[in-house]
């Protein structure tokens, strides 16, 4: 069952301040809230916070105290949280056309910096439709 009140939130974490604020004003037309993170330990304590809430994590992989993919880990090892998380990987590694083998159902794909904003959009909505 969805919660109409709160369907879902956006959660930004990356550890460089100006990619957290481009990815926050592409959205802002986008009718969610969004929080964002400076890293993978602070994502993890969002994502226990409410264990009901629905979270689109766009997710840097390379941070301090925690990267991404120990994130992606966390999130493909609780089942509570592999339904209510869907993540999309926002990477400045050329790979990234690669990188979604073998994580896990919980990643919708991987983006590679600068990211297309109608490309977002588009696997944020893959995403709530997942998740509803």
């Amino acid at each position: 069952m969805t919660n109409i009140a709160h369907p879902y939130t956006i959660l930004i974490a990356d550890d460089d301040e100006i990619n957290r604020v481009i990815l926050k004003h592409m959205l802002k037309y986008v009718n969610v809230d969004i929080t964002c993170v400076a890293d993978g330990e602070e994502a993890m304590a969002y994502l226990n916070e409410d264990l009901n809430r629905k979270v689109i994590l766009l997710l840097d992989l390379n941070m301090p105290n925690m990267d991404g993919n120990e994130v992606i880990a966390r999130v493909n090892m609780e089942p509570s949280f592999k339904s209510r998380i869907r993540i999309i990987v926002i990477t400045a590694n050329l790979l990234s056309a690669f990188l979604k083998i073998g994580m896990g159902d919980s990643v919708l794909d991987c983006l590679e910096k600068p990211v297309n904003k109608e490309e977002l959009i588009e696997l944020i909505k893959l995403g709530v439709t997942q998740l509803n």
